[in-house]
C-alpha cells in the first residue's frame, strides 16, 4: 500500500517542473537507468521505503551484490553503489525555483579516486567544466619553491583525488589522494609542501575555492 501511494505521488509530481520544493527523491527515483545501471527504478523505491521505515537500506542489485544508502534528506544522497564504489548526490540551488543536481562518484581502489557529473531537470547533461573547474595537481602545492619541495613534489608522478559533498551545506571538499599511493617515506616527505585538502563554495553558478 505504501509503494502504491508513492507511486501516485510521483505520478503527480512527474507532471510539474522540479523546482527547489521538490525533494532529491523525486530526481532520484526518476534518475534514468544508464545512470546507476545496477539499480532497477523498484531498487530506488525500496531504498526510499526502508529510509522512510527507518530500517536499513539494503538491496539485491543487478549483478547479485549488495548496495546501501546510507543517507537521504531533502537533497542530499549517499549511496554505497558496490564494495569498491560510493555514490552522492546533491541538490544545489540555481534560483529561487530551479536546482541544479551534482553527482560524485568514488572509486574505492587501492587508492581512492572520484569523478564528478552534472544534471539540469530531466536529467540532462551539463557540461561539468562550466560549473566546477577541476584543480590540477600544482594548486595543492604550497608556496615553497625552494629545492627540498622541488625534489619532494616530483615523488608525485600521478594525479589521483577525491571529491566530497556536504550533506549540511552546498560546499565541495576536493582530496589529494595520491599521497594514499606513496610509500609511507615518501608519504611524510611530501606532505610539509602539499596541501591535502582544497575547499569550495557553491555560488549558485558554480563551485568557487575558498580562499
Amino acid at each position: 500500500m505504501k509503494r502504491t501511494l508513492y507511486a501516485i505521488l510521483l505520478l503527480c509530481l512527474s507532471v510539474t517542473t522540479l523546482t527547489a520544493q521538490t525533494p532529491i527523491r523525486q530526481w532520484f527515483v526518476t534518475m534514468p537507468d544508464s545512470i546507476t545501471p545496477l539499480l532497477t527504478k523498484n531498487d530506488r523505491l525500496d531504498f526510499i521505503d526502508f529510509i522512510d521505515s527507518h530500517m536499513s537500506a539494503v538491496v539485491t542489485n543487478r549483478l547479485d551484490g549488495k548496495s546501501r544508502m546510507t543517507q537521504l534528506t531533502d537533497d542530499y544522497i549517499h549511496i554505497e553503489y558496490t564494495p569498491i564504489s560510493d555514490i552522492t548526490m546533491k541538490l544545489l540551488p540555481v534560483s529561487d525555483t530551479t536546482r541544479i543536481l551534482c553527482m560524485v562518484t568514488t572509486m574505492k581502489a587501492a587508492v581512492r579516486d572520484s569523478r564528478i557529473s552534472f544534471y539540469s531537470e530531466g536529467w540532462k547533461p551539463l557540461r561539468a567544466n562550466k560549473l566546477f573547474s577541476e584543480p590540477r595537481m600544482k594548486q595543492f602545492f604550497t608556496d615553497e619553491p625552494n629545492d627540498s619541495a622541488l625534489q619532494a613534489r616530483q615523488k608525485l608522478d600521478i594525479y589521483f583525488k577525491t571529491y566530497s559533498l556536504s550533506p549540511q551545506d552546498n560546499a565541495l571538499t576536493c582530496r589529494l589522494t595520491t599521497l594514499d599511493y606513496l610509500s609511507v617515506a615518501d608519504r611524510e616527505a611530501v606532505k610539509p609542501y602539499v596541501r591535502e585538502e582544497l575547499n569550495y563554495d557553491w555560488n549558485g553558478a558554480k563551485f568557487i575555492i575558498r580562499k
